[in-house]
């Protein structure tokens, strides 16, 4: 199995595509023990091929990209060495009945109740039709007081409207109370 080097001619700059160069294990040793090598960072990537025919690749690579590459190879090595215990299995593998989905769709996902946001959803619609019932100025009350994104007082609605802050507070409670038996 044939071990390739590569390293780069000219570093990547700003996100530029790097240019290679491809030395031998020998040059590839001396660069290595030199002091030149200090900061520089290499992996290893091995064949792809099932009968390993394309051999080994070891590049030159950023720090992050080393970094994720060590990790990543440190969990592959920490698997295969109690593979006898663990189990890998992938989910997108796994197929539905009806093979139209993939088994990472048919993982439950926390961060989304379904039914819950339905029932919201739900809620909001039985709300409006109830709201509709109500005069116009009701409507735009209990907006003002509970539908809008910053809610207000009774003192700025009557500062907004002109209408005493004792008269809001009556319709207020009126229009709740015409609401409610809507609602129920």
């Amino acid at each position: 199995m044939k071990t390739t080097y590569w390293i780069w001619k000219q570093p990547p700059n700003s996100g530029e595509t790097p240019i290679w160069q491809e030395i031998t294990g020998n040059e590839f040793l001396a660069l290595v023990r030199s002091p030149a090598s200090k900061n520089r960072h290499f992996i290893k990537l091995h064949s792809t091929d099932l009968d390993g025919k394309d051999g080994v690749l070891v590049m030159e690579a950023t720090r992050d990209d080393f970094i994720n590459w060590k990790r990543e190879k440190n969990h592959s090595d920490y698997l295969k060495k109690f593979g006898s215990e663990i189990d890998v299995v992938s989910y997108h593998t796994l197929e539905s009945d009806d093979s139209e989905s993939f088994g990472e769709e048919m993982l439950r996902d926390d961060d989304c109740d379904v039914e819950a946001d339905y029932m919201a959803q739900l809620d909001r619609e039985i709300v409006r039709a109830a709201l509709s019932q109500l005069n116009e100025d009701e409507q735009k009350m209990i907006e003002y007081f509970c539908l809008s994104d910053k809610q207000g007082t009774e003192r700025e609605y009557s500062k907004l409207t002109g209408i005493p802050r004792k008269t809001i507070n009556d319709r207020k409670k009126r229009a709740f109370t015409k609401l409610l038996k809507i609602l129920t």
